[in-house]
């Protein structure tokens, strides 16, 4: 299946009012949980609906998951309902931060079948085309026809532990160097990246903008990403089906996801608990020695 990936603000722009259109404001701050809300209210894209990643596009921490876990399966088709999506909706997800945070929502619809897209550019593009934007909130009507939601995309903790015997899949970390590396751990109890794991920062797949990087470019990048330590070769579907993709709690992984369908590589698969989980695994071994 062939994945939808990007939308020009042009594109989006000229779709503004049709019927089965749906835009998703994902504008989402981690050091402020109540920004994405004011700077929504204060201006968005006309027709946006604002959602929240931290309570909307992710299910409650616990000791046991990362900080974004999924929601449960029944509850994400409530809320799919609740913004008006059915299986005929054009959807299309923005931020203001490159797609980091759209791109979760994106790999959360995708995965359902869904036609969606992210924002090229995001609001600040939006913003620097002179598109239209306004305080109105929508009236959404609830949607009778509901979305049966599952995660065929999402990878376990049990699976990453297994696959330190069964080499079954690539592990790709988006996180910036510094903390792949250990350098720096503001977040996380542990410092450090699963072993064996690529570092493919997401802020690469952008430019000085905020834009993604042109095809050809980001093609190359993962080409020779692949090819340094695995020789992947990415025009191969088999090669590329063991990719699976982390960061610090499932959320920025979904962004190199995103690039690799771009440029036509077949990646799907995300570790949501990413490194969030995997280091209160480690305390945990590290008390009981």
């Amino acid at each position: 299946m062939t994945i939808k990936t990007l939308i020009s603000v042009d594109e989006l722009s000229s779709l503004l009012g049709g019927r089965d259109l749906v835009v998703l404001d994902c504008r989402f701050y981690l050091t402020d949980l109540e920004k994405g809300a004011r700077v929504y209210q204060e201006s968005h894209i006309p027709g946006a609906i604002f959602v929240d990643l931290h309570t909307q596009l992710a299910g409650t921490e616990t000791e046991f998951t990362g900080r974004h876990p999924l929601p449960l399966e029944v509850e994400f088709s409530e809320q799919l309902a609740s913004w008006g999506i059915d299986p005929n909706s054009q959807i299309v997800v923005y931020d203001d931060m490159g797609g980091a945070f759209a791109a979760r929502a994106w790999w959360m619809l995708a995965q359902q079948g869904l036609s969606v897209r992210v924002l090229d550019g995001g609001f600040p593009e939006w913003r620097r085309s002179e598109k239209q934007v306004t305080v109105d909130v929508p009236d959404v009507a609830l949607s009778k026809d509901k979305i049966e939601v599952s995660y065929p995309w999402l990878i376990q903790e049990d699976q990453i532990v297994s696959n330190f015997e069964s080499n079954q899949y690539i592990l790709i970390d988006a996180r910036m160097q510094d903390r792949f590396n250990g350098e720096n751990e503001n977040m996380d109890p542990v410092a450090g990246h699963i072993p064996g794991a690529l570092n493919r920062p997401f802020f690469d797949n952008l430019n000085e903008q905020q834009v993604f990087k042109s095809e050809e470019q980001l093609k190359g990048e993962f080409e020779v990403l692949l090819n340094a330590e695995h020789n992947v070769d990415i025009e191969d579907s088999s090669s590329v089906s063991s990719l699976v993709h982390y960061c610090g709690s499932g959320v920025t992984a979904c962004h190199n996801v995103l690039a690799m369908n771009q440029v036509g590589i077949e990646a799907k698969y995300v570790y949501v608990g990413s490194w969030s989980q995997w280091a209160k695994r480690m305390v945990k071994m590290m008390e009981s020695h």
